[in-house]
């Protein structure tokens, strides 16, 4: 059993941020409901892989879960909406301020219901006036965040970071917070409201760079792939590739000279700490680069391994989730998906001594528990056959049901 086993979630989301952290939540064990509009959450229907009309990008983070779809502007669609979080422990929604307290599916509506619920709401900006309205999503975030003013290479270009840190983030932040929330409702016994955004969490990620800026009064730039606070720590040019090194203390720094064989740098005058080797960074990186280009990635690791020296090989993702390191530590598993067949999916990377985190089953298709989370909420079947040829529901695995005719592509919520 997982530590969240026993725990209803429901998800009233779409996109990356609160599906992520419902992944997550799902993994430690907790039933997730994911409510879709007829058309589905939109990222089903994002981006250009996709296998019989199935994307893989919603693949990638939404296992475990199980799908109703609802048109949430109908009357006996939000009905069973309510009544579903009515039940829950935790529901979890990211669309913009406002739409769900006017669809009837705000923190405030809903602990009238559910005085015990855990209601967490994620948004790009928040409520500040002049932006809690506008369109906010992981690439902006990034840009306004601080982030790609950091990243790339000096002086060039702002650079998106390669994965969506801004989404990542929040989810995981949302993830802790909720399950605080749950641990503080076993002392309380209420509910309450989790808010976060995206921004205040990239404000939150600049960490280093912000000790940066309050010691120098100077906004940070760029580095490349340098640290920019400790040198040598950088991606070094190999005979067939890349590696990343460092020292991270002067004594690491005699280490590290004995091991790529340039002892006369130890004590050099412009080299000997930490400070020095930040003013002469040019200087020092051209005469290293010309020492790491005269063996491969796989011999330095080796040297640098036997001299105990901050080193790791750069990899691309095949290399990383293909290699012994991922496979030993098994959090890619294969699941079972009716498109996809044998589909890698990513388990939360969470390990306990008892408690188990483990997939659940594969990502739904869309509407793919609608009948079944129906019936368990007491509809007949008549009344289910007639909510489908209403289509206030779409059920995708139900006889009953028209599909062609029961998934209109502008019911969002």
């Amino acid at each position: 059993m997982g530590p969240l086993t026993g725990i209803k979630v429901i998800e009233i989301a779409h996109w990356l941020v609160a599906p992520y952290c419902a992944n997550m939540l799902s993994d430690l064990g907790a039933e997730v409901i994911k409510i879709e509009p007829l058309s589905g959450d939109q990222v089903r229907s994002s981006g250009s892989y996709f296998k019989d009309g199935e994307s893989y990008l919603f693949a990638a983070y939404n296992h475990g879960k199980q799908s109703i779809s609802l048109n949430l502007k109908d009357p006996d669609g939000l009905r069973i909406a309510r009544d579903l979080c009515r039940e829950a422990d935790v529901v979890l929604e990211n669309y913009r301020p406002g739409t769900c307290e006017r669809l009837g599916l705000g923190y405030e509506s809903l602990k009238r219901l559910n005085p015990r619920l855990i209601y967490c709401s994620i948004s790009a900006f928040g409520d500040t006036p002049g932006y809690a309205q506008r369109p906010g999503m992981d690439p902006i975030i990034q840009g306004m965040g601080g982030a790609m003013s950091v990243t790339g290479e000096r002086g060039g270009r702002p650079v998106l970071v390669g994965i969506p840190v801004a989404d990542n983030s929040t989810a995981y932040i949302a993830f802790g917070a909720i399950c605080g929330a749950l641990l503080e409702r076993e002392r309380t016994g209420q509910g309450q409201c989790v808010r976060l955004n995206l921004i205040d969490t990239m404000v939150f990620n600049l960490s280093t760079r912000f000790g940066q800026y309050i010691a120098t009064g100077k906004p940070p730039s760029a580095m490349g792939s340098q640290h920019a606070e400790v040198v040598p720590y950088q991606a070094f040019p190999t005979a067939n590739g890349w590696l990343m090194a460092g020292a991270q203390s002067d004594q690491a720094w005699s280490v590290f000279c004995e091991a790529v064989g340039r002892p006369d740098l130890t004590n050099h005058p412009d080299y000997r700490t930490n400070p020095l080797r930040v003013k002469n960074r040019e200087k020092l990186s051209e005469s290293l680069n010309a020492v790491f280009v005269q063996k491969t990635t796989e011999d330095w690791c080796l040297v640098l391994a036997g001299h105990n020296v901050l080193h790791g090989p750069i990899w691309n993702i095949e290399e990383l989730v293909s290699g012994d390191l991922i496979r030993d530590h098994g959090i890619i598993e294969q699941v079972e998906h009716a498109v996809f067949g044998r589909l890698p999916v990513i388990r939360t990377p969470i390990t306990y001594s008892d408690s188990r985190v483990e997939i659940q089953g594969p990502p739904p298709l869309l509407g793919e528990h609608t009948v079944d989370i129906l019936r368990q909420l007491g509809h007949t079947e008549e009344a289910i056959s007639d909510l489908i040829a209403r289509k206030v529901v779409y059920a995708k695995h139900d006889p009953a049901a028209d599909y062609t005719n029961s998934m209109p592509g502008s019911d969002t919520a």
